[in-house]
C-alpha cells in the first residue's frame, strides 16, 4: 500500500477533506494530512482565496513543506484545488515522490521538467472556471516526456470541489468514479514495483 501525503483546498483542512482522506485509509493506504492553514476554516473558496492571499503562497508552501519534512518516501502527491498546486510542485521536485494526484487543479503554462519516475493523474470537471485552458494538456506532456505515466481524468459539469463531502458542488457520482481511478491509480502505478 502507498504512503499519501494529501493537501487540502484553499477552504482549509474541512470535515469534507478529513472524510476523503480516510477513504485512502479504510483502503489501506497511510495519510497524512498537512494543514498548511493552521486551523484556519473557510466556507467558501472567495473566503479560502483571500486567506491564501493574505497569507501569500510561498508562505503557505514553505509551511506545507516544513510540516511533512521528516517523512520519509517513497510518497504519493495529492492535492485538491489549491493543494494540487503542492502536489504538483512536490511531484515535479521532490526525492521522494513516487506519484502526484492533482484535483481540481493542475497544469502549466509551458512544457516544464518532471521526476521520470513520477507518474501523475490529473482529474477536473470541463467547465471549472479555475482551470487554465490547455494547462493540463501542457503538464501531461511535460510528464510523459519525461517518462512517466501521465492521465488526464475530465469530468461533466462545471463544479469545482465536487469530490469533497462538505462542498456545495459535492457529487456522489462523480466522487465514486474519480476514488475508483485512483486506487487503480495507486495499484497500478504506485504498488506495481514493490515486493
Amino acid at each position: 500500500m502507498a504512503t499519501l501525503v494529501l493537501f487540502h483546498s484553499a477552504l482549509g483542512l474541512t470535515e469534507g477533506m478529513s472524510q476523503l482522506a480516510a477513504q485512502f485509509s479504510d483502503a489501506g493506504h497511510a495519510v497524512h494530512t498537512p494543514d498548511y492553514y493552521e486551523g484556519n476554516v473557510f466556507d467558501t473558496v472567495d473566503a479560502g482565496i483571500a486567506y491564501r492571499d493574505e497569507v501569500g503562497f510561498p508562505e503557505l508552501a514553505k509551511k506545507a513543506a516544513s510540516l511533512i519534512e521528516d517523512l520519509e518516501g517513497p510518497l504519493v502527491f495529492g492535492g485538491w484545488s489549491l493543494g494540487a498546486a503542492m502536489a504538483q510542485s512536490m511531484g515535479k521536485r521532490d526525492p521522494r515522490a513516487s506519484g502526484a494526484l492533482l484535483f481540481h487543479a493542475g497544469g502549466v503554462p509551458k512544457k516544464t521538467s518532471w521526476q521520470a519516475g513520477v507518474p501523475l493523474q490529473i482529474h477536473y470537471a470541463i467547465g471549472d472556471e479555475w482551470i487554465d485552458a490547455g494547462a493540463p494538456e501542457l503538464l501531461v506532456a511535460s510528464v510523459a516526456e519525461a517518462g512517466a505515466n501521465a492521465a488526464q481524468f475530465v469530468y461533466p459539469g462545471d463544479a469545482h470541489l465536487f469530490t469533497d463531502p462538505s462542498a456545495p458542488e459535492y457529487d456522489e457520482d462523480l466522487a465514486c468514479l474519480l476514488m475508483a481511478r485512483v486506487q487503480s491509480f495507486l495499484a497500478e502505478e504506485v504498488d506495481r514495483d514493490r515486493p
